[in-house]
């Protein structure tokens, strides 16, 4: 009896990770896929770029300001039900993305398709994780980390393919798929959670953090467009949501039942853990979004071209999740952070130096190809050590507490680099064509192509993406002092390499005899 009980869990979580990893990485996929198609809905729809931006920034909007409730809801109303319904939600926001007849309905379908999306990567994180023991951690998040990490690298790949040959409503209609079998999945082999029916919701935590984040996000959307004199549309919307998150700070470490657990962050390795992963959502959305506004910008290459190019990233990061799965146990967590940190400083150097007006593109594919292998290295390791001896109802706050920083840094960066961006291209130009500087102030990030600037003005946005490379290296190297001061998971101190057994954490839920439910 025993022995098929240990059977069925471990025949299950094998199951739970198979099932969680369409949620994930159709998540994750949709918010770098649409990049490249968005010049040509701006042009079907006659949108300013201004607008039509509002196809990818309202899905990340969306996304933020629903997450911190996730947490809440996985464990009043269950893990299982509330992914597979987060998964309904995001496919039905699919499909009417697809069919939306002009740009406001397309933007109202990203918002819900984002809202829907919010929940499904956090809480696949928390069911990956309350199934695998401590010492299985690093191998499962090694093979959850390839669809999860190639999605982004995928993403404008295959929507430069689809918009250039197909039709850019395919850059929706191809989440359908992926989110029937999930769904179908999910009710077939995801087992429920334990119901915490006496908890609250913290109605003011959620109201403050909501419309703090809401507000942060649509200030920081908006920069690299209106600047900071814009009171209506940036300056003000942020202030404002630095008042409110601050409030926010205070209600919930008052509160017994809070939305967002802060009080995680007196763990260390969680806190430093969240720091470490910033510098690689930095390191990972920043060039992830400036690489195809350089290559379709400035070097006049097509959707699908771009894609190709940056398509090596994704197959780095597929032999890198598999790599670092494998040494996890090995080499421990620490060490395969400190590979992932200097590849990570390595390849930004180089992109630095590499990203001039008449470089070689094929010299592009294998910084690419390494920058991909790293970038596992890092991020799965840190997740995994920073959630070490984090179990039961705490994993889902962990793991959605960890996403709302990740989607904050990962909109601030890419506000904040794009408009570094801009800075250094006008005082490039300007310093080359003083007439002409504030023409080209906003050229390729949307502007005119590399075809039809003047040859010093190419030279002069390069320089400014090389200037904006040199920053993201710069930024990266904070990271390698936290590093040293993460202490060693559970399952490697000292009494369990004398050969202990592995703690095993909590389980989702009762585990039937003989087979999957």
């Amino acid at each position: 009896m025993q022995g098929n009980v240990e059977r069925a869990s471990d025949n299950y979580k094998w199951w739970v990770l198979a099932t969680v990893v369409f949620g994930a990485f159709a998540s994750i996929l949709d918010s770098t896929i649409v990049n490249t198609a968005l010049p040509r809905i701006q042009h079907d729809f006659g949108a300013d770029l201004h607008l039509a931006s509002y196809v990818a920034t309202g899905y990340i909007l969306a996304a933020g300001v629903i997450v911190p409730a996730s947490g809440f809801l996985a464990n009043r109303f269950g893990m299982k039900r509330v992914y597979v319904s987060s998964l309904v939600l995001f496919t039905f926001g699919s499909a009417l993305c697809g069919v939306a007849p002009n740009i406001d309905l397309l933007i109202a379908a990203r918002i819900l398709q984002g809202a829907g999306g919010a929940a499904l990567f956090p809480l696949s994180f928390a069911m990956l994780f309350s199934v695998f023991s401590s010492e299985e951690r690093g191998k499962a998040n090694g093979i959850f980390g390839i669809p999860v990490l190639v999605a982004p690298a995928l993403g404008p790949t295959l929507g430069g393919y689809l918009t250039q040959y197909v039709d850019w409503r395919w850059v929706f209609y191809v989440n359908l798929p992926v989110g029937i079998v999930g769904v179908a999945m999910g009710l077939r082999f995801l087992r429920e959670t334990p119901l915490r029916e006496s908890l609250r919701f913290d109605v003011p935590g959620f109201l403050f953090a909501s419309s703090g984040l809401g507000l942060l996000l649509y200030g920081l959307s908006n920069l690299a467009y209106d600047g900071w004199d814009s009171v209506a549309t940036v300056s003000g919307p942020i202030l404002i949501s630095v008042v409110l998150l601050s409030v926010f700070v205070l209600v919930v470490l008052r509160a017994k039942m809070p939305l967002l657990h802060l009080r995680l962050y007196r763990r260390r390795n969680y806190v430093l853990g969240t720091i470490i992963v910033l510098v690689g959502t930095v390191a990972l959305f920043g060039p992830g979004f400036l690489l195809p506004q350089y290559l379709q910008g400035l070097r006049g290459q097509t959707p699908f071209a771009a894609g190709l190019l940056l398509l090596w990233g994704g197959l780095g990061a597929v032999a890198g999740s598999i790599l670092s799965g494998q040494l996890y146990n090995r080499l421990g967590p620490k060490v395969l952070i400190w590979i992932g940190l200097t590849d990570l400083l390595a390849t930004s150097i180089l992109l630095a130096v590499w990203t001039t007006a008449d470089s070689n593109l094929n010299l592009l594919i294998p910084i690419m190809l390494v920058r991909g292998l790293g970038l596992p290295m890092m991020l799965q390791s840190v997740n995994t050590i920073a959630l070490d001896g984090i179990r039961g109802p705490d994993l889902p706050d962990a793991t959605t507490l960890n996403v709302v920083m990740r989607n904050i840094m990962g909109s601030l960066s890419i506000a904040i680099l794009t408009n570094y961006l801009q800075s250094r291209n006008t005082f490039h130009v300007g310093a080359l064509l003083h007439g002409v500087a504030g023409r080209f102030a906003h050229t390729g990030v949307g502007g005119i192509t590399g075809n039809q600037m003047p040859l010093p003005v190419q030279h002069a946005l390069a320089q400014a993406y090389q200037d904006t490379y040199i920053l993201v290296t710069i930024l990266v190297l904070p990271a390698y002092l936290v590093v040293g001061f993460l202490r060693q998971p559970s399952w490697r101190s000292p009494g369990a390499l004398r050969g202990s057994p592995p703690v095993v954490p909590e389980r989702a839920g009762p585990l039937p005899v003989g087979g999957m439910e």
